[in-house]
């Protein structure tokens, strides 16, 4: 409850800024598409930035303006929206959790008190994780009715398989926020340090022939794009034998880093 107490608010905030990110992204596209038709400087540029979004623009260019929107929403809502506010959002809540109650002098009252620290670690982290994931899924549920509203339609199932894999992927940056938390002593320090390798991977990026590096490379348009397309499904997601499998790594990256923040923080010494 004390977690939640301190996370409720940005909660609702991070809701409402995905929300307003994603109605006028749905409001704009009709005259948008027209516009991709019609070549231009701006969209070579594009093109030349590199392959990635080359594939990005060809796509939302596509003839049939019910496949060009699939492309266009998966570009908006998962490799935009959720990707930029989902880490801000996780970055935010995850760097107080334990730097702020050193910084506050109550963190060796916490671990005075009758509960297992690994009790301590997934009661701070849960609430947090639900914050971070819900206004994804909120926010595609939304965009359903918003879009019938303009004439196009989004299916459920693809949107929310897309909604799962970016929660996973928000969930990996909030985990390591966490323990980037639990090492500092001040909560400035831990958001300086994830601040840092957050921009670091987001630069790396952008340039063509060192992006496959990239923590992003694990959620960008080139895996929501064939998703919300109906192209991947499941097995594409969690069989990383005969698949990219990307959502199953996610979910042993999670594990492993949950893991070892739980062995840092029972062998932490005050």
């Amino acid at each position: 409850m004390k977690t939640w107490r301190e996370v409720r608010v940005m909660a609702l905030v991070y809701l409402v800024i995905l929300v307003l990110m994603m109605v006028p992204a749905v409001l704009v596209w009709p005259s948008l598409h027209a516009d991709l038709q019609r070549p231009s400087a701006m969209l070579q540029a594009f093109g030349r930035m590199g392959e990635f979004l080359g594939r990005a623009v060809d796509a939302m260019r596509n003839p049939d303006e019910d496949i060009a929107y699939l492309s266009y929403m998966a570009l908006q809502l998962f490799f935009k929206g959720a990707n930029v506010a989902g880490i801000a959002a996780a970055v935010l809540l995850g760097t107080g959790l334990f730097a702020r109650e050193r910084e506050a002098m109550t963190f060796e009252f916490l671990l005075s008190r009758p509960v297992s620290r690994g009790s301590l670690l997934w009661q701070k982290v849960w609430p947090c994780a639900l914050v971070v994931v819900l206004p994804i899924f909120v926010t595609s549920l939304v965009a359903v009715p918003m879009s019938a509203a303009i004439g196009f339609g989004l299916p459920l199932g693809p949107l929310l398989w897309c909604s799962l894999h970016n929660s996973l992927f928000v969930l990996v940056v909030l985990q390591l926020t966490v323990l980037a938390s639990l090492q500092s002593r001040v909560q400035a320090h831990a958001a300086f340090a994830i601040g840092g390798f957050v921009i670091v991977n987001l630069a790396l990026y952008f340039i063509p022939t060192v992006r496959v590096v990239s923590l992003f490379r694990l959620s960008d348009f080139d895996w929501y794009g064939p998703i919300m397309a109906g192209n991947r499904g499941a097995a594409e997601l969690f069989d990383p034998l005969r698949h990219a499998g990307l959502s199953t790594w996610l979910v042993l990256a999670l594990g492993l880093l949950y893991a070892y923040t739980h062995r840092r923080l029972t062998r932490l010494e005050l």
